[in-house]
């Protein structure tokens, strides 16, 4: 998701899988996740680097846009040392639910905040859903074409009279995406295909729709050597796990969604700085099945994605306006997603971020 969050834990085949890189424009929910376990990898002792708050507490909770696993670290660290607490929080998580959606959870008021990507929101917006995102924790997108070196392909300019394997939610995002490269549709056969790895194994597809932090990582676990093309690095930018609440929640709780986010990233920088701990934590105590080398690796695949030189100057879960304004331009003039023109300012607002300050990066 993007998220839309973006973000299929193929090592656990019992359960529903994600839909990958573009299924979040749909809003599709994912599996459930299991209890949580004992672990004592992650010190509850909370940093020092936040003053306990003196307002009462309050208790939310958060879904998540997929399982209980790495991709949400940094609010299980910030849970488990302690620094929800010193902002008078007591914070549920969720993890995503079958048949029903972030966007679902939060309009519906099962949950305050949610996570979900910026097309989903922009797209939910347009159909006259009041959410609005006030932060934005992937700068960049998992989401990637995914191909074998041995293809001999090297990027999207070598992708004419190749097979592109895409789930279906994906096909209009993927054809904007040649076209913004100088291909067309044409140049390529689609081929819908569901999100294993199988159709580019057996060779039924020469690149497939996949994460950077999934499929390619367990594709180089099996020891193929492959590339990949972000989408972030082919003009099709959003923004990932951004959090969301709806418009009568921000309008009213500033402050608590301010104190959320400023808990949330103390917690993100920690699982930036010291991913084996914390792959453990979430593996040993908030996951269910996972594997703990694997988790650890899509923990570090992700760390660029989350700080980059922007967040390293204005701090984690800052964004730009222009970012959603481009991304809005692309859904309504390339994708066709959106029938008319939504307001940006609708849909996402710079006003908590900017209480919150520079927290990590």
């Amino acid at each position: 998701m993007f998220g839309d969050a973006s973000r299929l834990t193929l090592t656990l085949p019992r359960a529903r899988r994600r839909t990958v890189a573009f299924g979040a424009l749909a809003g599709l929910g994912t599996a459930a996740c299991g209890d949580a376990r004992q672990s004592t990898a992650v010190s509850t002792t909370a940093a020092a680097t936040s003053a306990p708050t003196t307002r009462p507490t309050e208790s939310f909770s958060l879904r998540l846009s997929w399982i209980k696993n790495t991709e949400f670290a940094g609010f299980f660290v910030a849970q488990e040392k302690g620094y929800y607490k010193d902002e008078a929080i007591n914070l549920t998580i969720n993890g995503s639910a079958q048949n029903l959606t972030e966007v679902q959870a939060v309009a519906g008021k099962t949950d305050l905040v949610g996570l979900s990507g910026g097309a989903s929101l922009m797209i939910a917006r347009a159909a006259g859903i009041p959410v609005k995102a006030f932060g934005a924790l992937f700068q960049k997108g998992p989401g990637a074409f995914v191909w074998m070196e041995s293809s001999g392909i090297k990027g999207i300019k070598d992708f004419k009279g190749k097979k592109i394997g895409h789930q279906q939610t994906a096909r209009a995002s993927t054809e904007a995406m040649l076209t913004l490269n100088g291909l067309n549709v044409d140049d390529v056969t689609m081929i819908p295909i569901g999100f294993d790895l199988a159709p580019i194994l057996t060779g039924q597809v020469d690149v497939l729709t996949g994460l950077v932090t999934n499929q390619v990582i367990l594709l180089e676990q099996q020891g193929h050597k492959v590339g990949y093309a972000p989408y972030s690095d082919l003009g099709f930018g959003f923004y990932w796990n951004t959090p969301f609440v709806t418009d009568e929640t921000f309008n009213a709780k500033k402050d608590l969604l301010a104190a959320w986010l400023r808990a949330s990233a103390r917690g993100w920088d920690y699982a930036l700085k010291n991913p084996d701990e914390v792959a453990k934590l979430v593996v040993d105590k908030y996951g269910e099945g996972l594997d703990l080398v694997n988790q650890t690796l899509e923990l570090k695949r992700e760390t660029p994605l989350i700080s980059t030189d922007f967040t390293k100057q204005k701090g984690l879960f800052q964004m730009e306006r222009s970012v959603w304004q481009t991304g809005h331009d692309l859904l309504l003039n390339k994708t066709k997603q959106l029938e008319k023109p939504v307001n940006v300012d609708d849909v996402m607002s710079l006003d908590i971020v900017n209480r919150v300050g520079k927290i990590g990066g």
